[in-house]
């Protein structure tokens, strides 16, 4: 009987995520405020070319930055930092407050690529045109950025196990998402994979909100 009643108080719960993983899968198919979509390298240039993402550069995007570089800070000494989905290199001009660090930046367009390239050209910051989902790095980090990239993935759970590899001891994933159907649906999909350990949703007039979480690898959920 116990056991029964077990089952009722959760079944209610799995079938409203699945309900609402089903309406955010059905909206995920339209094209939505934001733009997203599964990634295409020569789309994804031709968007940067025409400047289709100059907006990450205006002041509707500051408190997402702000956010993710403040995380970045948190925990003392950081010495390395890979950004996943780094764009144009947007996120670098927020890292200054952590000195001298490696930073390494990844994207799948290689005009946001050369881009980066040439307003960056310090030896101890890198930028690397590849798709995420097939990047291996060459060595740890203490902080792995996942910025606006992780439901752009149908296993964004597998892309998060795989990096944890390349996490330094006590290393930190920094997970930004913007609050829409697609995020809510790659979170509920990847949430088992990491353990958050503060996370902070930050709204700005437009509408337009986000939330930040810092994490980190599944094993903290030992």
């Amino acid at each position: 009987m116990q056991k029964y009643q077990a089952i009722q108080q959760i079944l209610p719960s799995r079938l409203r995520e699945s309900l609402r993983d089903l309406a955010d899968a059905v909206f995920v198919n339209q094209r939505s405020s934001r733009h997203i979509m599964r990634a295409s390298g020569p789309i994804v240039d031709e968007e940067y070319a025409c400047g289709r993402w100059d907006y990450l550069k205006n002041l509707e995007e500051m408190s997402r930055y702000a956010l993710i570089g403040g995380y970045c800070e948190y925990g003392g000494d950081v010495s390395s930092l890979l950004d996943l989905g780094c764009g144009s290199g947007v996120l670098r001009h927020w890292l200054g407050r952590l000195g001298k660090i490696e930073y390494v930046g990844v994207d799948l367009s290689k005009v946001a690529i050369e881009t980066a390239k040439q307003e960056w050209t310090d030896g101890s910051t890198a930028f690397i045109a590849m798709d995420v989902a097939t990047y291996v790095p060459v060595r740890k980090f203490d902080i792995i950025v996942f910025n606006e990239v992780l439901y752009y993935f149908d296993r964004p759970g597998e892309i998060l196990r795989r990096f944890e590899g390349f996490l330094e001891q006590n290393g930190r994933f920094i997970i930004s998402l913007w609050d829409g159907p697609e995020s809510r649906l790659a979170w509920r999909r990847l949430r088992g994979s990491v353990s958050v350990i503060d996370e902070v949703q930050t709204r700005h007039s437009s509408g337009v909100s986000w939330r930040i979480r810092f994490c980190g690898p599944r094993s903290l959920n030992q």
